[in-house]
């Protein structure tokens, strides 16, 4: 292990520099990564029996308290897995904001290596008794990876994937269509999973998501929007536009050649009084120009989504 210069002076100077160390890492690091950058062995145990670190997994510390958000666990994952590792899975669909983060701290971090045998580390402080590091072996090749919050994941083509694998399909439309909301899916990724993915094991959940992804995907601004999207291309119905601007104001959905407009209608949102007004102006607005709106909320599609959207393809005269 190749140290940098000694870090020497006073107790109090030496702890000031490990405060700035911490500082800039999720105030998390590995007892190889303070040796390496000119801590002591010595000092660092001393550190851990004053308190001062805490060993939160194993040979991986946390300065003054334990562990309070996710980035810090996370980080603590990674280097525990040792060098080369990248979150996946869930962590790394949680880092990238595809999937909803679960209150309080994670029970699993999942974290592939390029090293090693699958492995798993058992969280050592009190805010990780409940937490397990899951390491599993990962090849990742140039471009699997790439940085978040300061921190090693895969990609999300390669994070979905894994996370398909132990996920319900809901769960699976879910994050896909987020990850494409959020720009990060497009058509290089799509491209990623037909040549690198065939043979993993969440790749066949995530497949009937790949055939029916578009470009139009990345326009939409809520799950809402690209699930009906998803099962409007899945009927095999002309691609529309999604949030076009038609005659001054947005549109969920338009298809200009049926000069039909579909408001797309989330219980949260649309149900306050004052967006009720703002939807009901719109409205009156595109129809007094000709055209044709529909609003659909959002719980009547959930009961029967493909119902009505064939529903609505009647009415624009496709079927």
């Amino acid at each position: 292990m190749e140290v940098t210069t000694r870090v020497t002076g006073s107790a109090t100077d030496q702890l000031r520099v490990l405060y700035r160390f911490m500082a800039e890492r999720d105030f998390v690091a590995a007892k190889d990564e303070l040796i390496a950058n000119g801590f002591s062995d010595s000092r660092i145990k001393n550190w851990v029996r004053s308190g001062r670190l805490i060993t939160i997994v194993r040979s991986v510390y946390s300065y003054g308290r334990d562990v309070r958000d996710l980035n810090a666990v996370w980080r603590a994952g990674l280097l525990a897995a040792g060098p080369g590792s990248a979150l996946t899975g869930r962590s790394a669909c949680e880092s990238l904001d595809i999937v909803k983060a679960k209150p309080g701290l994670p029970r699993v971090v999942e974290v592939g290596s390029p090293t090693g045998q699958a492995r798993q580390f058992k969280g050592l402080s009190p805010a990780l008794r409940n937490t397990v590091v899951k390491v599993v072996r990962r090849g990742f090749e140039s471009g699997d990876l790439q940085i978040s919050n300061g921190l090693v994941i895969a990609r999300a083509a390669v994070a979905l994937t894994d996370f398909a694998a132990n996920a319900s399909a809901r769960e699976v439309r879910f994050a896909f269509l987020e990850a494409c909301r959020l720009k990060h899916f497009g058509e290089p990724d799509l491209q990623y999973c037909y040549a690198h993915l065939a043979h993993r094991r969440g790749a066949r959940k995530l497949r009937p998501f790949l055939r029916l992804w578009v470009p139009e995907l990345g326009r939409t601004k809520s799950v809402y929007e690209g699930w009906f999207l998803l099962v409007w291309i899945e009927r095999g119905y002309p691609i529309p536009k999604v949030n076009a601007k038609v005659f001054g104001v947005e549109v969920d959905i338009y298809c200009p050649e049926r000069r039909f407009a579909l408001e797309l209608d989330g219980h949260a949102f649309h149900s306050d009084p004052a967006q009720k007004a703002i939807d009901r102006a719109k409205q009156q607005h595109l129809e007094s120009r000709g055209l044709e709106v529909e609003r659909l909320p959002y719980r009547v599609f959930e009961r029967n989504p493909a119902g009505e959207v064939d529903r609505i393809a009647r009415e624009m005269g496709y079927c």
